[in-house]
C-alpha cells in the first residue's frame, strides 16, 4: 500500500491581492477627499443650530409670557429677554437649558460664512413681531435658509 500526499494550493493569487489593493485605495482616496471638507458640514451645523434657538425662543417666549428676541449678526446669534417681562429693554440674557452658566448663544460661526443680520422678536403668544422675513447662511456658493412667519411665528426651513 502506498501513500500519496496531495497538496492543495490555498490562498489568494497575486491578480486578486493587487485587485484588492487596488480597489482600497481607491476607496480610500474618496473616502478622504469627503472627510477633507468640513466647512460645508460645519455650516450645516451651525444653520441647524441656529434654527433651533430661534424655535426654542419662540416656545419660551409662550411658556414665560415674555417677549424673547432673536439678534442675529454676520458671526453670531444670541437670544435676549427683557428683565422685567413688561420693559422692551432686552438687556438680559436667555440661560442656555443644557448648561445653565451658559448664555443661549453661538459665536462660532464657521470661517468664509456670514448669517443674515437682523432681529426676531416673538410675542407670549409666539407670533413674530413685524414682518415675514428670511435669514440664511451662507458663502457665496453654499447657502442655507429658513423663513420665520409673522402671523404664526411658524419657523419653517427653506
Amino acid at each position: 500500500m502506498s501513500v500519496v500526499k496531495v497538496y492543495s494550493n490555498s490562498g489568494f493569487s497575486l491578480v486578486e491581492l493587487i485587485t484588492v489593493i487596488l480597489l482600497l485605495g481607491i476607496l480610500g482616496i474618496v473616502a478622504l477627499g469627503r472627510l477633507g471638507n468640513q466647512d460645508a458640514f460645519a455650516a450645516r451645523g451651525f444653520f441647524d443650530d441656529t434654527v433651533t434657538a430661534v424655535r426654542f425662543a419662540q416656545k419660551l417666549a409662550i411658556s414665560s409670557g415674555c417677549d424673547v428676541r432673536v439678534i442675529t449678526t454676520a458671526a453670531s446669534y444670541e437670544l435676549r429677554r427683557s428683565s422685567t417681562c413688561v420693559a422692551d429693554d432686552f438687556t438680559s440674557p436667555v440661560v442656555n437649558p443644557a448648561n445653565r452658566s451658559n448664555n443661549y448663544q453661538n459665536v462660532n460661526i464657521p470661517p468664509g460664512f456670514s448669517l443674515t443680520a437682523g432681529s426676531i422678536t416673538f410675542d407670549a403668544r409666539g407670533r413674530r413681531e413685524g414682518a415675514t422675513s428670511d435669514f440664511s447662511i451662507s458663502d457665496g456658493s453654499t447657502t442655507y435658509s429658513f423663513r420665520v412667519h409673522a402671523s404664526t411665528g411658524l419657523v419653517e426651513v427653506l
